[in-house]
């Protein structure tokens, strides 16, 4: 059982590809965490896991990343983030500053049309195994819908975690 969102990126190593290869080379949006519940989950991988419900993680939604499609001129979004490295730093962050991040994160690919705040989570986690104590960091989360002006450019950044503690299942932009 996984007592801990640093234990989750193992367990979904442990999901199978259809050609029967563990899970690598992906990413995952963990929304909320709670020890003993089974974790829904988004993923997006290399290849596509095979869509299980396991003790330990729920895939709700997994794909492998395909490309957009290029007349793509608005596309809803979900994000869960975690601005900054620092945990102090992301302390009491607003909606206002969490919009003004995401713009730049976004590098004129898509204009924000509108957008929801919240939940925000705070995460709490260790960072080795053997340590006694948790660390906590707080997260954010940000969903609505973009205005495409670049496909091929949106594409890349939903590539890869936007901000940090993609350990942690933050920074997937999922794209719907």
């Amino acid at each position: 059982m996984i007592t801990d969102p640093s234990q989750v990126k193992t367990a979904l190593s442990n999901y199978k590809s259809p050609d029967g290869e563990n899970l690598s080379n992906f990413f995952y949006r963990l929304e909320w965490y709670r020890i003993g519940i089974s974790i829904p989950m988004d993923v997006y991988s290399e290849k596509m896991p095979v869509l299980q419900l396991r003790p330990e993680c729920q895939l709700t939604h997994c794909e492998s990343l395909a490309s957009l499609d290029e007349n793509t001129d608005r596309i809803s979004f979900k994000l869960f983030a975690i601005p900054y490295k620092n945990p102090d730093k992301n302390e009491d962050l607003d909606e206002e500053y969490l919009k003004s991040w995401f713009v730049k994160q976004l590098k004129g690919s898509a204009k924000l049309m509108d957008s929801e705040f919240g939940p925000n989570n705070r995460l709490y986690y260790r960072s080795k195994p053997e340590d006694k104590n948790f660390n906590q960091i707080q997260s954010y989360s940000l969903k609505g819908h973009l205005k495409v002006n670049d496909v091929k450019k949106l594409e890349s950044i939903r590539q890869k975690p936007i901000g940090y503690y993609d350990n942690l299942g933050c920074g997937l932009l999922l794209l719907e």
